[in-house]
This record gives structure tokens, C-alpha cells and sequence, in this order.
């Protein structure tokens, strides 16, 4: 992976992010409406809350111009006793979303079935050991911050 840091996004935040080979070429076509797998992770231990609540906040961020393109997204939660061969009645690019995606087998099959099935698909790693063959952006953070840097980036904002 490379680094490739964007201007227009939180700058110390996306300082941190990682891509994969092309696919700064390729962000165009998540910026219009887009299908959200997210992978239901583990909750967050030391807020006691779940891992995508500062995500969420970021994407949901009442006024904002990134929430009023983002939020209105399909969101599909997928978790580890969920079918991974998933089926997405969808046309539109998939933007996936996890923690660690590589770490648990359940998520590197969905991962795999998603990227099997769907023509566009842009899987972001949040966690802290993204492996870059689950991984084509690492955000090395699942944070409000990171979260609004990556909603930036993908809304083009």
C-alpha cells in the first residue's frame, strides 16, 4: 500500500490512511450513492458502546454537507453467524467497512463474497493491523476523526 494524503481532508487524520495500488483512480465512483456493508466487529470495551458509534456520528452529523450526501446510503449490518455469501440487490458500488478485516474468518469471507459478487467494491479496514489483502484503504483508526476523514474522502468533501 501506499500513502496518499488529501488537502481537502482532516490532515492529521488522513495522514494515517493507506491505499491500495489504483485506488485513488478509483474513488470517483463511490463518491455518488453507494451500498454500505458493514461488518459488525467487536463493541468497543472501554466506551462500552459499539465500535461504529463515532463513525455513525460523523456520518450523521446534523447540517453537514458529508452527511447530507452520505447518510442516505443503504446500510447492511453483517455479522459473524450471518450467511458471508450475502446476496446485494444492488447496481450500485459497495463501499465494505470493518475492524481487522483479515483477523476473523467469517470477515474475510464476506469480504471475499462481496468482492465476487459486486461489480465496484472498495473495502476500508478501520483497525489497527489491516492486512492489505482486505484492506483497499487502512485508516489505522475507527475514531470520530478518522471516521469524518474518511467520509470526507469518499464524498469528495
Amino acid at each position: 500500500m501506499t500513502l496518499l494524503a488529501d488537502t481537502d481532508l482532516d490532515v492529521d487524520a488522513a495522514l494515517s490512511f493507506r491505499f491500495a495500488p489504483a485506488v485513488q483512480d478509483r474513488l470517483a465512483a463511490f463518491r455518488g450513492r453507494c451500498t454500505v456493508v458493514r461488518l459488525a466487529t467487536l463493541d468497543n470495551e472501554v466506551l462500552g458502546v459499539p465500535r461504529w458509534y463515532t463513525l455513525q456520528e460523523a456520518w450523521a452529523e446534523p447540517g453537514s454537507a458529508t452527511a447530507a450526501s452520505w447518510s442516505g446510503n443503504p446500510v447492511v449490518a453483517v455479522g459473524p453467524s450471518d450467511d458471508p455469501e450475502l446476496v446485494l440487490a444492488t447496481g450500485t458500488p459497495v463501499v465494505v467497512v470493518g475492524a481487522d478485516n483479515a483477523a476473523a474468518r467469517w470477515t474475510r469471507q464476506v469480504v471475499d463474497a462481496v468482492r465476487a459478487t459486486c461489480r465496484s467494491v472498495l473495502v476500508v479496514d478501520m483497525g489497527g493491523r489491516p492486512d492489505p489483502s482486505y484492506a483497499d484503504i487502512a485508516t489505522y483508526g475507527f475514531d470520530r476523526r478518522h471516521g469524518a476523514a474518511l467520509l470526507g474522502l469518499l464524498t469528495g468533501r
